[in-house]
């Protein structure tokens, strides 16, 4: 977990990722679990992913920020989270 990274916002993905875009079948994920390679993420659980950030944290993710390093896994998503919640981290 980086610096600017939140337990809470880590959190609230982890349970999100299990419930919704999993469907409760978690097994083996962890907050470094590589979520494009294990195929949890794809281009339609990613859009509903950005909504859910928009709507639960209260900020946009800028098409600039939609790349493979900011959705690697868990932790990266934490931290862009955190980074577009913070005015000076954008």
């Amino acid at each position: 977990m980086s610096s600017n990274e939140s337990p809470e916002t880590l959190s609230r993905l982890v349970e999100y990722t299990r419930t919704v875009l999993l469907g409760g079948d978690a097994d083996g994920l962890t907050p470094e679990t590589p979520l494009l390679e294990w195929g949890v993420l794809d281009s339609l659980k990613t859009a509903r992913l950005v909504g859910w950030i928009r709507d639960e944290f209260g900020v946009r993710v800028p098409p600039t920020k939609m790349n493979g390093a900011n959705f690697r896994d868990l932790n990266s998503i934490a931290a862009l989270v955190e980074s577009l919640r913070d005015p000076a981290g954008v």
